[in-house]
C-alpha cells in the first residue's frame, strides 16, 4: 500500500540521516545563491603570482608588508584587514618596521586556532554573560598567534576558523569560537567591532549556547547556538592584484589576502571553491548589511506534519485518477514555490525539496499499484469471457468490471430463422442479466 509508503518517508524524515541532510542544504545553497548580486565597499587585495613575480619568492619579508599598509591607506582605505598570519620571525629583520607600520594605521590581524598554542595571544576584547557555558561554543585547545610585537601593535584581533556541514562545504561561518577557556571574536567580528568603532564583542550564553550577541554601537547580531551566521554569497566585493592597485579605494574596507598557486587553499562553498579572504569578505559584508538568513526552529516539525497532511489527502484522491494526480502535482510544486517565496520575503531557509520528492514517490507507488491491479484484472477478464462472449462485450466488462456482479438489463429482440413454431414469447436470461424477448 501507498500507505506505508508515505509512513517510511516520514520515518526517513524524523530520522534525518546524513544524505538527506546532505540534499536539503545542497536545496537551501540553491535558495541562497539564487539571491540578486549587492555590491559592497569591501576590496579583497591578492597576495598573487604577479605579486611574487615582482618582489620575489614567499614568503614576502615584512617591510613589504609594511609599505602595502602605508599605500592602502594613501590609496582611501578605510580599514586594511590582513588574512595572512605571521607566527614566525621574520627572515629578513623586518619585524619591527612592520610593528611600527600597525602602531601608526589601524590593521586587523588573524589569529589561528589549533591543538596547541603558540606565540601569546593577545587578550580578547569581548564580554561574555553566563561563561560556564563557554563550553557550549565551537572550543580549541589553542591558538597560534602572531609575533609578539605584531600582535601587540595590531588594532584588532580575530580568529580564521570555519565549521564545515556535513558534506565538507562551508555555509555559515562561527563569529566566536572558545580557546583555553577565553572567547576570541572570528576576524570579519573583529573587524566590524574595529569599523564601529567600539572596544567589546558581546556575547550572552545558556545551557544551549548563544543566546545574544552584538557590537553595542553596530547593533545585534543573529546567530544560530553555535554563533554562525549563514553566508550571504550575493553580497559582492572587487578583487585585485596586490601589484595594480586601484588609485581610489574610495573609504573600502581591504582584505588582504593569499591566492598565489601552490600557497592559498580555496574553501568549498555554496557558489564553489573560494579565497579565504573572499569568504571573510562575504561574511563581513553580510552582518553590516544586516542579512539574516536563517533556519526557523520551527521549520522541521511543520514539514514533517505538512508532508504527512499532504500525503494522506493525496492517499484519499487517488480513487480518482485524473484528480489526485492533479493534487499532487500541485502539491510538489507548491511546496517548492512556498519554500523559495518564504526565503526571498524573510529569508527563512524551508526544505520544500523533501517534501516534493516524498510526494511523488507516495503518488508513483499509489498510481502503479493501481494501475498494474487494474490491468491484470483486465487480463483475468479476457481470460474468463472471450471464448463465449463477443469483444464488445469482454471490452466493456474490461472497462467496467462491475457488470459482472450487478448486469446490464435491456429490452431486445431476437428471430431465430431456423426454427418452426407458432408465436409465441420467451424470456431468455442473458449473460448480463438482461430481460430479452424472442420473436418466433
Amino acid at each position: 500500500m501507498a500507505l506505508i509508503t508515505l509512513a517510511v518517508m516520514l520515518a526517513i524524515r524524523i530520522w534525518d540521516p546524513s544524505f538527506v541532510e546532505s540534499v536539503r542544504l545542497r536545496y537551501f545553497d540553491t535558495l541562497i545563491t539564487s539571491k540578486a548580486p549587492t555590491e559592497n565597499n569591501i576590496v579583497t587585495v591578492n597576495i598573487d603570482e604577479a605579486t611574487l613575480d615582482k618582489y620575489g619568492q614567499w614568503p614576502l619579508p615584512r617591510d613589504r608588508y609594511a609599505k602595502l599598509i602605508r599605500d592602502l591607506y594613501r590609496r582611501g582605505a578605510g580599514l586594511v584587514v590582513f588574512n595572512v598570519l605571521m607566527a614566525e620571525p621574520d627572515r629578513m629583520g623586518k619585524d619591527a618596521q612592520l610593528a611600527k607600520t600597525l602602531a601608526e594605521y589601524p590593521v586587523v590581524l588573524p589569529n589561528m586556532p589549533s591543538q596547541k598554542t603558540k606565540n601569546e595571544p593577545r587578550p580578547p576584547g569581548s564580554a561574555v554573560l553566563g561563561p560556564e557555558y563557554l563550553d557550549r561554543i565551537i572550543t580549541y585547545p589553542g591558538m597560534i598567534a602572531n609575533r609578539p610585537e605584531l600582535e601587540e601593535s595590531a588594532v584588532g584581533i580575530g580568529t580564521v576558523n570555519t565549521l564545515p556541514e556535513i558534506d565538507g562545504v562551508n555555509r555559515r561561518i562561527p563569529l566566536i569560537a572558545t580557546i583555553d577557556g577565553k572567547l576570541y571574536p572570528s576576524l570579519s567580528m573583529e573587524a566590524l567591532r574595529v569599523l564601529a568603532q567600539d572596544t567589546t564583542v558581546q556575547v550572552k550564553l545558556n545551557e544551549l549556547g548563544v543566546e545574544k550577541m552584538r557590537i553595542p554601537k553596530f547593533g545585534p547580531i543573529t546567530t544560530d547556538n553555535f554563533g554562525r551566521i549563514w553566508i550571504d554569497w550575493s553580497q559582492q566585493s572587487r578583487s585585485v592584484s596586490a601589484v595594480d592597485l586601484p588609485k581610489d579605494l574610495g573609504g573600502a574596507v581591504v582584505i588582504v589576502g593569499v591566492t598565489a598557486a601552490g600557497l592559498g587553499n580555496p574553501v568549498p562553498t555554496s557558489k564553489g571553491a573560494v579565497w579565504p579572504s573572499d569568504v571573510q569578505a562575504a561574511v563581513l559584508a553580510t552582518m553590516i548589511n544586516g542579512v539574516t538568513i536563517q533556519r526557523p526552529d520551527w521549520a522541521d516539525g511543520a514539514e514533517i506534519l505538512t508532508l504527512a497532511g499532504l500525503g494522506i489527502i493525496l492517499l484519499f484522491l487517488t480513487r480518482w485518477t485524473y484528480v489526485g494526480i492533479l493534487f499532487g502535482i500541485i502539491s510538489s510544486i507548491g511546496c517548492v514555490a512556498l519554500s523559495r517565496y518564504l526565503f526571498v520575503q524573510n529569508l527563512w531557509l524551508g526544505d520544500g525539496a523533501y517534501i516534493c520528492g516524498a510526494l511523488v514517490l507516495v503518488m508513483l507507488h499509489a498510481y502503479g499499484v493501481k494501475f498494474v491491479a487494474e490491468y491484470l484484472e483486465k487480463l483475468q477478464i479476457k481470460k474468463q469471457f472471450a471464448g463465449y462472449c463477443s469483444k464488445e462485450v469482454v471490452e466493456m466488462l474490461q472497462k467496467d468490471p462491475d457488470l459482472i456482479k450487478r448486469g446490464v438489463r435491456k429490452d431486445v429482440s431476437v428471430m431465430f430463422s431456423d426454427l418452426r413454431a407458432s408465436c409465441s414469447l420467451i424470456y431468455v436470461d442473458s449473460l448480463l442479466s438482461a430481460n430479452t424477448t424472442v420473436m418466433m
